[in-house]
């Protein structure tokens, strides 16, 4: 009994030692800080990457809004200093470390990035476009200013499988009043007899018809207005 009680004893006081010495341990480690500056304006790089890598074990770190960064607990070793920000990168090479020491390592780092030449170019709705199903066509308020016209409605009797009679629209076959109209996005109940000159876009469509707009028996005209991001 005496055996076993000192046997216990012998054990809680390994434990205790193995603890305080671990926990001395993992604070025994140096401490590296620094500041990241661009070279050109002398600000301060702030969320740029800092690892610090010795013989393969890595610690990471961000520089904070004045471009501080600050390692702590760190093990003794020499290491690679990596510092990163968007695609450029600087590097600090053996640079050691002991436990209990603090050493300051600053970088110069450039902070632009260079996305080099921008092409511009404007876009143009195709006269045939392959991704668009048959029977959809799109006229741009450019096309429109080309046209032989002088109200809206002459614009859809140019329409494939659109038949006019007596100002009636009959759209392959379905009765009249089944051609629905949309302007800007809502459905218009009465006349949809806008001005040309405040018209941007005009799609028809008198074949395939997509599902939003599915409680048409025709076919469909969607309108979009002039407003102010078209003209900017």
């Amino acid at each position: 009994m005496r055996t076993t009680k000192t046997m216990l004893r012998g054990a809680v006081a390994l434990l205790l030692f193995l603890s305080f010495h671990s926990s001395f341990a993992s604070y025994a480690g140096g401490s590296i800080m620094g500041q990241v500056v661009d070279p050109v304006s002398k600000e301060p790089v702030s969320d740029a990457t800092v690892v610090l890598d010795c013989q393969g074990n890595q610690k990471m770190f961000f520089t904070n809004e004045k471009g501080f960064y600050y390692a702590s607990n760190i093990p003794a070793g020499v290491y690679t200093i990596s510092i990163s920000y968007m695609s450029n990168r600087t590097t600090i090479e053996n640079f050691k470390i002991g436990n209990d020491e603090v050493r300051e390592a600053n970088a110069e780092l450039n902070a632009s990035v260079n996305i080099g030449e921008v092409v511009k170019k404007e876009y143009r709705v195709a006269l045939i476009d392959p991704l668009q199903p048959q029977g959809v066509r799109t006229i741009e308020r450019e096309d429109i200013k080309h046209m032989p016209i002088q109200k809206l409605s002459q614009i859809q009797e140019s329409m494939p499988g659109t038949i006019d009679a007596n100002g009636q629209f009959y759209v392959r076959g379905a009765r009249a009043g089944a051609l629905s109209y949309y302007i800007d996005g809502a459905r218009v109940m009465g006349s949809a007899d806008i001005p040309l000159c405040g018209l941007d876009t005009y799609r028809s469509y008198t074949g395939f018809l997509p599902p939003k707009y599915g409680d048409c028996t025709g076919g469909a005209v969607v309108m979009e207005t002039r407003n102010f991001f078209t003209e900017h």
